[in-house]
């Protein structure tokens, strides 16, 4: 069963965002998005489990068009209270997302494939509609930083979730998306310290983006049909009379 976060857990999560551990954890999370997708002033950005908004309210100060979906209607009205007009904010599945293929210059999932079932699934819909990329951050089990969030306990929002190191999130991309192009990075968490972000496989999170393949709508050509062939018409030049039968 997929875990979404209740109205106390959402509330437990946003205090734990004003902690010490939480800015740490916000800002690497956003640093290695920042590192790993690239995006462009301007791009259509949607963010898949987008828990209390966090990660679209920085995206929004350089500029993006923004949307999340979260398939929690308690953190979707967190998120909406958070960014107001700066992005629309849906309760929505990430297994069936409401939009058409290509919607989307990048997806973002910033632990998310975590809390799912049906990982895969999530993948597949998320690159559906997505044009250029999609970005996975995921927190990562073989950081020194797992072990802080077990040992701080079942008030840690993410104490109980399954982490995925990076060459986790590369199988899935791989297995899901084929062979495409990726970009990876690992940052340290630790409270109070800036991230440190570049190939760091041991980092206490870790982000995948991987070029995706836009999805072109095509309809087959029908072509009106001719009840009879066309009579052939008689041709008159240099007093000769031939036949010329039109070539279908």
């Amino acid at each position: 069963m997929d875990d979404i976060f209740e109205a106390d857990r959402a509330a437990k999560y946003e205090r734990w965002l004003e902690t010490p551990a939480g800015s740490a954890y916000l800002e690497a999370s956003c640093a290695l998005i920042d590192r790993v997708l690239d995006c462009r002033r301007g791009w259509r950005v949607l963010d898949v489990g987008c828990g209390a908004g966090a990660h679209l309210a920085h995206l929004a100060q350089r500029g993006m068009l923004l949307t999340g979906v979260e398939a929690g209607p308690v953190m979707a009205t967190v998120a909406s209270r958070r960014l107001g007009h700066k992005a629309e904010i849906k309760v929505a599945s990430a297994y069936d997302l409401p939009y058409e293929d290509n919607t989307f210059d990048a997806v973002i999932m910033v632990n998310t494939l975590e809390l799912l079932d049906r990982p895969g699934q999530a993948l597949a819909e998320a690159a559906r509609v997505a044009g250029s990329r999609v970005c996975l951050v995921s927190l990562n089990r073989l950081s020194l930083s797992w072990w802080y969030c077990r040992l701080s306990g079942p008030d840690h929002p993410y104490s109980c979730v399954r982490r995925l190191p990076i060459w986790v999130l590369l199988r899935r991309v791989r297995e899901v998306l084929g062979p495409v192009p990726v970009n990876w990075a690992g940052a340290t968490v630790w409270p109070g310290l800036r991230p440190r972000v570049g190939r760091r496989p041991l980092g206490g999170m870790v982000a995948v983006s991987a070029a995706v393949t836009p999805r072109y709508g095509t309809r087959p050509l029908v072509l009106p049909a001719q009840p009879h062939p066309p009579r052939a018409q008689p041709i008159i030049g240099a007093g000769q009379v031939s036949l010329l039968r039109r070539v279908k």
